[in-house]
């Protein structure tokens, strides 16, 4: 039987919403269309704030999640994830498997054109996607990919080399954003013109981009499902959080998405001039370590750190009881393949110190063993963590300092240089249970610790390729039994996804009216109260 996309939609939504630890929620008075005394206007500009300047304008190369909003909103993927963690429909209108789960197909839309004019045909989508296959940090989440063949200029299909139930959610997520061939092909894709005046088929057009201020868009008029309302997309870089969020507060900014400081949502929830919605996330915040050397490279005092956060007082201090303590090694999203049998331990700061002791140091007058150094980048809540962290570390006798930088020399000397002892950082576990494999397997381009298990390599590759849900449940306890017992990452808290807009702004992708066409940090069908 073929799976068709309604039904896969379904199927994704079902499980990516099972078992979270809270409920989609809509605070406020509704910033839908049925609230305003006017239908929708065109016009207008709307600024969101993002907190560093992109590295680069090629979505697909390397992972950079400074350049996600404009990719969004510039180019268009096969399909996309909208903020209820549901599969829609994007360059494709519709796909489906055979029935053995060998060819994925999918039929695009007719008539959309790149915004330089030239026709986008299905020749694009097998380039951009035979690029990544050997070049793009998601290489790995499309291996399953044997070949890619075009019937015609509206169709693709992917033939794989084992069943894959989770590649139309990977094509749905980042990293896969279709390029155009006649301006890529034969170039370098990293230092091709394009990456700093991108050319998509997406719903606005680049216009510029000022480092360390803004990144400007406007409406392309032409996009094939029907032009924005707004005139102008700005993406202005404020790389403080209270600067920014006081620019919201004074008007100067419409949007900071995800990265409301927590201490301030309760209030925005009673301000009746706001809508707060929440959503169910397969976002977590974790910490990773060094496994090439230093103190974090001995499994014991890896046990030690898991043993001594107090994630309940993370939870009600640094995220103000907005979200969830973790239990698990992955995402409570996935609850069909939970481990009860291996979940994080219970806080034990006596059983933390010993093993500390066992590992060979000894503390000094003042109960400390060691001081190591937490790299970190201010987003969200992550400054409040970071310091209830540290008085936990401070428990077990590790005297913890705090590196704050921006997002973009984080990256460069967490991800990159790989130069650091214990890191924190967040981001989605989906849209599949096997995106895990993007920060834990070998070649996982977020595996930040360098950390390389072949059984657990070999059971993430299964797997992905598994089509049997309770085969793929059995595999995916194995591999928390593995997390578990390694520790490359050491969950601290269960995030959701927390929006606040102004009620004469409608049309939010995590609005009801907007959330079934748009992709989560998609604004084509913002619309502004005149």
């Amino acid at each position: 039987m073929k799976l068709a996309k309604k039904a896969l939609a379904v199927l994704l939504a079902a499980a990516m919403l099972t078992g979270c630890s809270s409920a989609n929620e809509q605070s406020g008075t509704s910033g839908d269309d049925s609230s305003a005394s006017n239908g929708p206007v065109s016009g207008g500009t709307y600024i969101v704030r993002q907190a560093s300047d992109p590295a680069s304008f090629n979505p697909d190369a390397k992972t950079d999640d400074m350049v996600s909003y404009t990719a969004m909103n510039v180019f268009s993927r096969l399909v996309k994830t909208n903020a209820a963690s549901e599969v829609i429909g994007d360059l494709a209108e519709s796909w489906e498997f055979s029935e053995d789960g060998l060819t994925l197909t999918f039929h695009l839309h007719d008539n959309v054109l790149w915004h330089d004019g030239e026709p986008f045909t299905s020749a694009d989508v097998q380039w951009t996607l035979d690029k990544i296959r050997t070049d793009g940090y998601q290489s790995a989440s499309l291996a399953m990919i044997e070949e890619i063949t075009c019937p015609d200029d509206n169709t693709v299909v992917l033939h794989l080399n084992a069943p894959s139930p989770g590649l139309v959610s990977t094509l749905g997520w980042l990293g896969v954003f279709i390029l155009p061939k006649h301006i890529y092909e034969g170039t370098d894709w990293l230092t091709n013109e394009a990456n700093s005046h991108p050319i998509g088929t997406g719903p606005f057009k680049f216009e510029s981009y000022e480092p360390g201020q803004a990144i400007t868009l406007v409406r392309n008029d032409d996009y094939f499902k029907g032009a924005p309302y707004l005139d102008k997309l700005i993406f202005t870089i404020i790389p403080d959080a209270n600067t920014a969020f006081q620019a919201y507060m004074n008007g100067e900014v419409d949007d900071l998405m995800l990265n409301i400081p927590t201490s301030e949502i309760a209030g925005l929830k009673a301000n009746p001039e706001y809508t707060v919605y929440e959503k169910a996330s397969n976002n977590r915040t974790y910490l990773t370590f060094n496994f090439t050397e230093g103190p974090f490279s001995d499994l014991r005092v890896r046990q030690a750190v898991n043993l001594g956060i107090n994630r309940a007082e993370v939870l009600e201090k640094a995220a103000k009881g907005i979200g969830a303590i973790p239990e698990y090694y992955m995402s409570p999203v996935f609850s069909w393949c939970m481990n009860d049998e291996a979940k994080i331990p219970q806080r034990n700061v006596e059983e933390a110190r010993r093993l500390i002791e066992e590992a060979g140091y000894t503390a000094d007058a003042n109960g400390m063993y060691f001081t190591a150094t937490l790299d970190l980048f201010d987003s969200g809540d992550f400054m409040d963590t970071a310091t209830v962290l540290q008085q936990n570390f401070k428990e077990i006798g590790i005297d913890l300092q705090l590196n704050i930088t921006e997002i973009g020399s984080w990256q460069q000397k967490v991800q990159v240089e790989g130069d650091f002892e214990v890191a924190m950082l967040s981001g989605s576990q989906g849209p599949d249970a096997s995106a895990i494999a993007m920060r834990i397997q070998s070649d996982g381009a977020l595996n930040l610790a360098r950390y390389s298990n072949p059984e657990l390599d070999a059971l993430l590759d299964q797997g992905a390729s598994t089509s049997d849900q309770q085969a793929r449940a059995e595999i995916y306890r194995q591999v928390q039994a593995i997390l578990a017992q390694d520790l490359p990452i050491v969950p601290v808290k269960e995030a959701t996804f927390t929006v606040a807009v102004r009620n004469t702004i409608h049309g939010h992708p995590y609005s009801d009216e907007a959330i079934g066409e748009v992709a989560s940090n998609e604004f084509t069908r913002i619309w502004i109260e005149q």
